[in-house]
């Protein structure tokens, strides 16, 4: 592998799941002004169950069809390669057909006896067959990730976030006559409409490499191995949606002992997991981009048994989180009242936003460290990991979200608790198991001084700002920031890090 592949990848990575949540930027700001609080907490409470199905069926496949293949390739087995993948696409396709007829007929059960929200029931449907699209869109970028090469993945992310804008809008407005649960189902409706423009953009880009043969017979021993490697990851990427599943069930009911009525509680889960998340994963989008590029690289040094190479990549990785994490955090932080009020018309998930930025850098961190875990052959270590954290995260929540005090800050306080107990612990099981790292509050010195002084200044500049609106106001504090963190970090000679990516 050329020495610039895995951060090239994790540029290609970057920029598609930048451009895309940008693009889903678009309907998370003007979907609350369709559908009403009311309307996005039905619309979100589809997603847990959706997410969780995925991780059940089909989520770990990419990464372990990706650690296969950059195995069988650095052995130059390109047969055996190609023939693994294209057997596991046909099975995946098939496991996701199946899911989404399931669901399909499941949805008023799912809807009354899980959600207790019957009004939920179109929206599951209407997701139900984004299933079968998006288990075949896994495993074909689970193929090319193999391969080192990101920018189909990159492509087909923006492909269908536009498509799944483009539909979900029209139909919102369309339905809405009919009620908030139509308008709801209407706006769900994009998603599989997405996952379909996606799959095929990669099923296309697969055929036009004249490699997609079904050579017989069917390798069931590799089947079955990549089925093994990939177990782990299916039930580490199943631990989250379980605890935003859980969150979808029993947040709103604990809301109600503060004195909120149901749809006051639901309406108030949607700020949360409909407004203020989605910021939250913008901020991590680079170190999702470095945890998909880093399996494929840490499987190649691992297998060459060159465990200080894998060390070295995972420090790197989290350097470069904390430099471009942590500046986000604090820019959430600071402007989450004008930042939401902008964005939604009101700043009803200012409070919650906040208390989610602290530990984003952090979440970011435990999607590293889990990966790299997985990738050097400790599959079920961050499996482990993830259980404490859900833990952490359960009592927190339960704990806390009644408080009158606190309410949905609760659960926002449980997701922080969560990422730092697991990312400790991934970190710790590293540092024993494979490799020693480095300490990661090393690198964050720096970072955290820079974004001190950062938000110092964008607090100076809004306080003397004469810009009217809130346009204005904002976008120019973000460019104040950047300005101070950039000359402070050069300053300072922490863009030193961006030559170390190149070595």
């Amino acid at each position: 592998m050329k020495k610039s592949t895995l951060w090239r990848g994790a540029f290609w990575l970057s920029l598609g799941a930048l451009i895309s949540k940008s693009i889903g930027a678009i309907y998370r700001i003007f979907l609350p002004r369709i559908l009403g609080d009311y309307g996005v907490g039905l619309f979100q409470m589809a997603y847990p169950l959706y997410a969780l199905l995925l991780a059940v069926s089909v989520n770990g496949i990419p990464t372990a069809l990706s650690k296969e293949t950059a195995e069988k390739l650095s052995h130059h087995d390109i047969k055996s390669a190609e023939q693994l993948a294209a057997w596991a696409q046909i099975f995946l396709s098939g496991i996701g057909l199946v899911m989404a007829v399931m669901l399909e007929f499941l949805a008023p059960w799912v809807a009354r006896y899980v959600f207790h929200e019957p009004e939920a029931t179109l929206s599951i449907r209407a997701l139900a067959p984004a299933l079968a699209f998006v288990a075949s869109e896994a495993s074909l970028r689970g193929y090319f990730q193999g391969y080192q090469e990101m920018a189909p993945t990159a492509i087909s992310q923006i492909l269908e976030q536009v498509s799944r804008v483009a539909v979900m809008f029209p139909l919102a407005l369309m339905w809405l006559p009919k009620g908030t649960a139509w308008a709801a189902a209407g706006a769900t409706v994009g998603a599989p409409v997405g996952a379909m423009i996606g799959m095929l953009f990669l099923l296309g880009a697969r055929l036009k490499r004249r490699r997609w043969v079904l050579y017989r017979p069917i390798p069931w021993a590799q089947l079955r191995q990549l089925f093994l490697v990939a177990m782990p990851m299916s039930l580490s990427g199943l631990l989250f949606p379980l605890m935003f599943l859980a969150d979808s069930m029993f947040v709103p009911e604990q809301l109600v002992k503060t004195g909120l009525s149901l749809r006051q509680a639901t309406a108030q889960f949607g700020r949360l997991s409909g407004e203020a998340m989605p910021l939250i994963n913008l901020t991590m989008v680079v170190g999702a981009a470095l945890a998909v590029s880093l399996v494929p690289a840490i499987a190649q040094a691992m297998a060459e048994n060159d465990r200080q190479l894998a060390a070295k990549r995972v420090n790197l990785a989290v350097h470069m989180i904390w430099l471009l994490g942590l500046p986000m955090a604090g820019g959430l932080i600071v402007l989450a009242k004008p930042l939401t009020r902008l964005l939604y018309g009101e700043s009803g998930a200012m409070r919650a936003l906040q208390v989610l930025a602290v530990g984003s850098a952090v979440l970011a961190i435990q999607q590293v460290l889990g990966s790299s875990l997985q990738a050097s052959g400790h599959g079920w270590i961050p499996v482990k990991n993830l259980l404490f954290g859900a833990f952490a995260k359960f009592v927190l929540t339960w704990w806390l979200t009644p408080l009158p005090a606190l309410g949905i800050r609760g659960a926002a306080i449980g997701t922080v608790g969560a990422s730092v107990v697991t990312a400790w612990l991934n970190w710790k099981d590293w540092s024993n198991i494979v490799h020693p790292l480095e300490s990661p509050w090393k690198d964050a010195m720096w970072p955290f001084v820079g974004t001190i002084v950062m938000v110092m200044g964008i607090q100076t500049w809004m306080r003397f700002c004469h810009i009217p609106g809130i346009i204005g106001p904002v976008v120019s504090a973000i460019g104040v920031g950047i300005a101070i963190y950039f000359v402070l970090m050069a300053a300072l000679g922490e863009l030193n890090v961006l030559k170390a990516l190149r070595e």
